[in-house]
C-alpha cells in the first residue's frame, strides 16, 4: 500500500494511484466472489428422483387409466377389468340440469317466459302435444314471428343440434321431456329413438326453422 494511501484521511479528495486501486480490488475479491454469468448445475441426484417420478407416473397411468375412456370412470377399476359403461340419469335429471343452465335465463325457472321478449313455456300448446314440434325447434332453432297463447314475438332460439351446441339424442330428449313433463304440461316423455327419428328426417335442413314451417308441418 502506497504511503499516500496511509496517510489518506476520510473526507479527502486527493485521488487514488492505480497500485491503489488494485489493492482495494484485491481486498474486495478476497471478500467476496468475482460475478459471473451462467445456470447452476442441477443435482444429479434431483435429476435422478425426478426421472424416476416421471417413470412411475407413467406406468401408473397406464395400469390404472381405465383405459383413457373418456366417458367412464371407475374407482374400483383394476388392470384387466373391462370398463363398465355408464348408467346415464333418467331424462328429467339431466333435462333439469341442461334447462337451467342452457335456457332458464330466457324462459324463466317457472317456465313463464319474459312478456313480449321470451315465449313461456308453461301452459304453451308449442310444448305439448306432437313431440316433433319441440324437438324440431331444439335441434335446429327458431326464428321470426310466433304466436303463443295469444301473445306476439318476434326472436331467435339458437340451434342445440349439430348446426349449435352439438347436443346428441339423449340430451335433447332430456330437455324436451323436462319442459313437457314440468310446470303442469303433464305431457309424454321425449325418447332418444324419436329425436334420433326426427334428426334424420330433417338432416337437409339448413338454418332456423320459421313459426309458418313448424305449425305447417305440425299445427296446433
Amino acid at each position: 500500500m502506497s504511503d499516500k494511501m496511509k496517510e489518506r484521511l476520510p473526507g479527502d479528495s486527493v485521488p487514488y494511484e492505480d497500485d491503489d486501486i488494485h489493492v482495494i480490488h484485491s481486498q474486495l475479491l478476497r471478500e467476496k466472489d468475482e460475478p459471473s454469468e451462467g445456470f447452476s448445475p442441477v443435482p444429479m441426484l434431483l435429476l435422478f428422483l425426478f426421472g424416476g417420478l416421471v417413470f412411475w407416473s407413467g406406468v401408473y397411468l397406464a395400469n390404472y387409466g381405465g383405459e383413457f375412456k373418456w366417458d367412464v370412470y371407475d374407482p374400483e377399476w383394476k388392470p384387466g377389468m373391462t370398463a363398465a359403461v355408464a348408467e346415464k340419469p333418467p331424462l328429467m335429471v339431466t333435462g333439469e340440469r341442461l334447462f337451467k343452465n342452457n335456457c332458464q335465463a330466457c324462459h324463466q325457472a317457472n317456465g313463464a317466459g319474459v312478456p313480449g321478449a321470451f315465449p313461456p313455456l308453461a301452459g304453451s300448446s308449442w310444448v305439448v302435444g306432437d313431440e316433433a314440434r319441440i324437438v324440431k325447434i331444439l335441434l335446429r332453432g327458431l326464428s321470426g314471428p310466433i304466436e303463443v297463447e295469444g301473445n306476439s314475438y318476434n326472436g331467435n332460439m339458437p340451434s342445440y343440434g349439430e348446426n349449435g351446441a352439438g347436443w346428441n339424442d339423449y340430451q335433447i330428449a332430456s330437455v324436451a321431456t323436462y319442459v313437457r313433463a314440468s310446470w303442469d304440461n303433464g305431457a309424454p316423455e321425449v325418447s332418444e329413438e324419436a329425436v334420433a327419428a326426427i334428426r334424420a328426417d330433417t338432416a337437409g335442413k339448413s338454418g332456423a326453422w320459421s313459426g309458418e314451417e313448424i305449425l305447417g308441418a305440425h299445427p296446433l
